[in-house]
């Protein structure tokens, strides 16, 4: 398959994280309980889920964590933690973007064009790599519709 890859300004993001090795087959359970502690700490979903890949995710249990957007609170402010969770204010960045329709085990060509792009700029990635499942399994539709945006975050 052949991607249009984007160079795309992120906006500053309040998240809530759930970090650790693991199988990834474990994302849904991580994103279903990271759902469960944002709604015991009265936070707000406010976008869609992510995942961020701190090293090769092909090893059987990769360094990841799921994020959940949401809504700052009064004050402006994302709790430090919520139980496991951690909260962060992800600052605005600018990453490599590619957006991959169809199952999220066939993402591989995606992430080649938002690589080889990088390298064709002679950039440099500068953070973990980002999953954003815009729909995804907890959506409900069939794996063949679901919509991951894959990002790369970059430097010159």
């Amino acid at each position: 398959m052949i991607y249009d890859v984007d160079i795309v300004a992120v906006p500053e993001e309040a998240v809530i994280s759930l970090r650790g090795r693991g199988p990834l087959a474990d994302v849904g359970r991580r994103m279903a309980r990271l759902r469960e502690l944002a709604a015991q700490a009265g936070l707000a979903p406010a976008g869609a889920p992510a995942a961020r890949f701190y090293a090769d995710e092909e090893g059987p249990e990769p360094d990841y964590d799921v994020c959940l957007p949401v809504t700052l609170r009064t004050d402006g402010s994302v709790p430090d933690r919520v139980e496991e969770a951690r909260g962060e204010l992800i600052p605005l960045h600018h990453v490599l973007q590619a957006t991959h329709v169809g199952p999220h085990g066939a993402m591989q060509d995606a992430w080649r064009a938002v690589r080889e792009a990088g390298d064709a700029l002679g950039y440099t990635q500068s953070g973990p790599v980002t999953e954003v499942y815009v729909t995804g399994a907890g959506s409900g539709a069939d794996p063949a519709s679901y919509v991951t945006l894959v990002r790369l975050p970059y430097a010159r």
